[in-house]
């Protein structure tokens, strides 16, 4: 029958194996991490230049709305809204054909509680009564 070194012998070469398969499984992981947080950071700064990029458009588009509901309150009231709620709260009534339409001057966008319209960076939009002038408070953006 077998003596008992060569299975010893056996048993150790297959620790020794293993042990360098465990190792390279570490170093394997740590390489994957690695590439893994390099393709995130890149991602994330992807990102954030995007939605930058898609703030200030929807700003753009934001005062043009506002700026138009102010124009066309002013025509058909004869004064510029006292603040901003009031395009939100107060309804323009026109007769189309057979019907009459009624709709808000501007529908509400986004609000803070005390019912001020935000612009897409959160800041609440700056407004003249006595102008009619409307623009945004974020700073860089104030002669938009």
């Amino acid at each position: 029958m077998h003596s008992g070194k060569p299975l010893k012998i056996i048993e150790a070469r297959t620790k020794h194996r293993l042990s360098c398969i465990s190792g390279a499984g570490i170093v394997e992981t740590l390489i994957v991490l690695i590439i893994i947080s390099i393709l995130a950071v890149v991602v994330i700064d992807r990102y954030e230049s995007v939605a930058w990029e898609a703030r200030k458009v929807a700003l753009q588009t934001g005062l043009n709305n506002l700026r138009q509901a102010i124009l066309l309150f002013k025509m058909t009231k004869g004064r510029y809204p006292e603040s901003l709620k009031e395009l939100t709260s107060e309804h323009l009534i026109v007769p189309y054909k057979d019907t009459i339409i009624r709709a808000k001057y501007l529908e509400p966008y986004v609000a803070d509680e005390e019912k001020n319209i935000l612009d897409p960076f959160g800041v609440p939009f700056a407004y003249d009564p006595v102008t009619g002038t409307v623009r945004s408070q974020k700073k860089g953006f104030e002669s938009w």
